[in-house]
Formats: C-alpha cells, sequence, structure tokens
C-alpha cells in the first residue's frame, strides 16, 4: 500500500510480525528509509498481515531542497522513533502478556476444543503454554518454537500409565478387576491380556465371572477360558465371590470380570465393590470405549466411582478418529491409563498405553512424533 508526495514516498507493508515487515521494507527500500510507525492491523486490512509498518523515502527532489527542521522538532521526533522501536522490541519478544490472545493461541485453543478436550484443560494448556514460551524467548532469545510444541510437550508430561499388569508376590495373588459400563469390551479385553500378559509368561491363572443378577451371563467366558486352558469359577453371589477370592491365593493372577451397570442398577455394583474393598494386592481397570463423548466417558466414571478405580483401560480405538475425550478424561480424573485396545482380534488388538496416539489425533503428527521420541 504506497503513498507518494513530491517530497516523501510513503509505503505500507504488512506481514505475520513486525520484525519480518521491517526486513521486507530494508530489503526493497533500503537503509535510508525512514520508519513512521507500526500497529496491529486494521479489520479491513488483516487478510494481508498481522501487522502494519509504515515506512517513508525522501524523494530527489526533496533532497535537494530539504527544509531545515527546527532542534525542537528533531528531539521531538527522536522521542517518538524511541518509543516506536521499545515496542517493536517487546512485541518480538513476546512481553506483552496481558495483551488478548494471539492468533496462534486462539487456533490452538479452537483445535483441542473440537477434538472434544474439555475447555477449561484446553484453556489451561494454551496459556501455560503461551507463557513458558515468553519465559524462554525472554531468558534465551532465539528463533520462536510454535505453540503447539509447548502445548504438546505440557500435555505428555501430565499424562500417567500403568506399569506391568501383574507383580509376583509371595503373600497373595495379584487380583485384577475389570470394571465399566455394559458394552464396553469388558470381556474381550481380559481374555486378550489373560494370554498376553499371563499365559505368554507362564503365570498360573484363574478367571472369576461375577455376575449374580443375569442367568447365563457366564457363559462367553467360560468357553474362552476353556480354549485358553485356564482355570474358570462363574459366581452368582457374594458370598460365592469372597470364597473364589480365597480359594485362588494360591495363582499368581486371578483376573475378575464384572457385570456392566446402567445407571439405575448401580446399586448391584456397589456390593461388588464393597467385596473387593478388602481384597489385598488388587489393581481395578475402569474399561471404557474410546468412542464416547467427553461428557458420557465422564459421566460413566463418576458412576463407577464407587470402584475406586486405579486405572483407566480404554477399547474401541479403531471406531473413533480422535481421542481427545480419552486424553481430556485422563487429564480431569488424572488417573493413569493401562491399555488400549483397538480391535476384535484376540491376543492381537491390544497395547499399553501411550502418549503418541492421544497426541497424534488432537495435534499434529509430526508434533507428537518429534516429542514423545525426545
Amino acid at each position: 500500500m504506497e503513498q507518494s508526495s513530491t517530497s516523501m514516498k510513503i509505503k505500507s507493508y504488512f506481514a505475520a510480525s513486525v520484525e519480518q515487515a521491517i526486513q521486507e521494507a530494508r530489503q526493497e527500500l533500503g537503509t535510508e528509509a525512514m520508519l513512521i510507525t507500526s500497529r496491529r492491523s486494521s479489520p479491513e486490512t488483516r487478510s494481508l498481515g498481522a501487522y502494519e509498518v509504515v515506512f517513508g523515502l525522501q524523494g530527489s527532489s526533496a533532497r535537494q531542497h530539504r527544509p531545515v527542521v527546527p532542534a525542537a522538532d528533531l528531539s521531538g521526533e527522536l522521542q517518538n522513533l524511541r518509543a516506536q522501536l521499545q515496542e517493536i522490541k517487546s512485541t518480538l519478544q513476546g512481553a506483552r502478556a496481558t495483551e488478548s490472545p494471539t492468533s496462534e493461541a486462539e487456533e490452538l485453543l479452537g483445535e483441542l476444543v473440537s477434538s472434544d478436550l474439555s475447555r477449561n484443560i484446553a484453556q489451561e494448556i494454551v496459556s501455560t503454554a503461551v507463557r513458558l514460551r515468553e519465559q524462554l524467548s525472554r531468558d534465551q532469545p532465539a528463533p520462536p518454537i510454535a505453540l503447539r510444541a509447548y502445548a504438546t510437550e505440557l500435555i505428555s508430561k501430565k499424562l500417567q500409565f500403568a506399569g506391568p499388569l501383574f507383580q509376583t508376590s509371595q503373600d497373595a495373588a495379584q487380583v485384577v478387576v475389570f470394571a465399566g459400563p455394559p458394552g464396553g469390551g469388558k470381556t474381550t479385553t481380559l481374555i486378550k491380556l489373560a494370554i498376553r500378559e499371563c499365559v505368554a509368561q507362564r503365570q498360573s491363572v484363574r478367571i472369576l465371572s461375577v455376575d449374580p443378577y443375569r442367568v447365563a451371563a457366564h457363559e462367553k467366558l467360560r468357553s474362552f477360558a476353556s480354549i485358553i486352558g485356564v482355570g474358570f469359577t462363574a459366581i452368582n453371589s457374594i458370598h460365592e465371590f469372597s470364597a473364589a477370592l480365597e480359594e485362588s491365593r494360591s495363582k499368581s493372577v486371578v483376573l475378575v470380570d464384572t457385570p456392566g451397570c446402567s445407571p439405575s442398577e448401580m446399586d448391584a455394583a456397589e456390593e461388588i465393590a464393597a467385596c473387593l474393598k478388602h481384597v489385598p494386592n488388587a489393581q481395578t481397570h475402569l474399561v471404557l470405549p474410546a468412542s464416547m463423548k467427553r461428557a458420557d466417558l465422564m459421566r460413566s466414571i463418576q458412576d463407577y466411582a464407587v470402584f475406586r478405580p486405579d486405572y483407566l483401560l480404554f477399547t474401541k480405538l479403531d471406531e473413533t478418529g480422535s481421542q481427545g475425550a480419552i486424553l481430556s478424561a485422563a487429564l480431569e480424573t488424572a488417573k493413569p491409563l493401562s491399555f488400549f485396545a483397538n480391535g476384535q482380534d484376540i491376543p492381537e488388538d491390544i497395547e499399553p498405553a501411550h502418549a503418541r496416539v492421544l497426541l497424534s489425533s488432537v495435534l499434529r503428527p509430526e508434533v507428537a512424533e518429534a516429542v514423545t521420541a525426545a
């Protein structure tokens, strides 16, 4: 955008940053060009760039008949120029902490929220990333790093993951409980882990199927247990459950499948949870489908809080393209993630949970790869 007169050529340069605009002006106009002002672009010109820098260049006729500038006016002009330079420096260093969020921060926030991450969690991540980048740029001036990279590293550090499924104990069997809503994939997940984590490592295993409320609820698990050659007990009452746990103390691992209860049936789940409170060396995995929306996931987590789950285990990752809801649930509950199941194949479609799967689904995959590999 250019204006001209007999004495001075005035031109505006638009760019994503003040520094970039200054460089473009210097390349075109040379070192004789004078910085007149810098400012954020108006709404009408914002499509050209986030910042506008105005330069002036004396014409040949003006240089021949240059008027004498009074000293007082020159002093004021110099003070004004110093103030503008200081403003540019502050902008480049990211020192304006009280300014409204930059377009980069707003874009990142929108990206996280659209991936079904809680808005509160997303805002905390973005604001922390902005503060961290500003602090580092003041302490160690360097080329700016994308805000998304800071956010990815922050999320990665907040996530927690479970250790091995079982740890050998001479005092009692390792009791692994699978709880969660109906249709979440508890039974299939239990069989996958029984094969991969127990039978493959030559651990002595017993499977307990606890469902005092449904007829023939044990048959699917009974068939699987028979196929893989491990002990199985069908439990139809809380009294039987306590007795079966006592009888299984000699085993290395006891895998417990609990019934899926709807919100109206949680009284039944409370009886089972109350029995588990007194079981030594036990861990509970809350099994949830990744295809659930974040609000439904959080509701299920609240419903099954009676089990006091130690870990979150997510199934059906193959049925959704974004794991933002999983990521949000993990950050909001501050519970470790244990396993990810991503299909029906037994025992292949399950793996220990890790950050890369979640980060690459809500942020750029190449950024997630770089951070999680570091």
